[in-house]
């Protein structure tokens, strides 16, 4: 007999995209929320990597879900110090899986003490010191997980059924480059890629905004929008 499929069914997703900074875009976030009724969910969380933005974003908008810092985010660190203290490859992927383990597990403390100790062999790095030397490379693991110690809370999140990584938005961010980043595209004009963000994430949202856009919009759906006055009068001159 087949086990039931236990893991989460995405019903419809929503996509924002802007240039605006932070604190404009944390309205819009919050708007967005409301508006799906986010706010009324039993089980909320708010997700995010080590940026400071995100979690003055969370405290604002979404101070009543849990804050919970991307796992994936986290490997990548651990697995970069790993590599910093041992020279053997071997010797370096054992360490990263005794620290991964430690982290999932919930011994964020345990892992922070071990990499300190590592640290105090190694010695503090000089102010001069390339990203890549190994004490920079301790020292900036160190800040980042005791930065976000209390979003760590791996054990507790997966017992309320709660999502720990951001893979589904990174994969979304790549999907929002493909039309914003690709090749021979320069955005010298900041309200023609506010326009292309918001058409983009509109065509990716799985409700029908884009549809209703372009059936509500002045002049024709089907047909090219005319030049402004201005700029024909630019070619002319030209």
């Amino acid at each position: 007999m087949a086990t039931a499929d236990w893991r989460p069914k995405r019903r419809v997703r929503t996509v924002l995209s802007s240039i605006a900074a932070s604190k404009e875009f944390g309205k819009q976030m919050a708007r967005e929320a409301k508006r799906r009724r986010f706010p009324e969910a039993r089980a909320r969380a708010f997700l995010g990597d080590g940026l400071p933005w995100n979690w003055s974003i969370w405290k604002k908008h979404f101070p009543k879900f849990t804050p919970i810092l991307d796992f994936i985010h986290v490997l990548s660190y651990l697995f970069l110090a790993a590599k910093a203290v041992h020279d053997s490859a071997q010797d370096g992927w054992d360490q990263y899986l005794v620290w991964m383990r430690g982290a999932w597990q919930g011994e964020v403390a345990q892992v922070i003490e071990e990499l300190r100790a590592w640290q105090a062999r190694r010695g503090v790095p000089e102010d001069d010191a390339s990203d890549q030397d190994p004490r920079t490379v301790l020292a900036t693991t160190i800040n980042y997980l005791e930065n976000n110690r209390h979003r760590m809370k791996y054990p507790e999140y997966r017992r309320a059924g709660l999502p720990v990584t951001t893979a589904w938005m990174e994969s979304l961010v790549k999907e929002m480059n493909y039309r914003v980043k690709g090749t021979e595209m320069f955005w010298n004009d900041p309200d023609g890629a506010e326009a292309i963000l918001q058409v983009r994430a509109a065509a990716l949202c799985d409700d029908d905004r884009l549809a209703k856009h372009l059936v509500n919009r002045p002049g024709c759906p089907f047909t090219r929008r005319p030049k402004s006055p201005n700029l024909a009068r630019k070619k002319i001159k030209s």
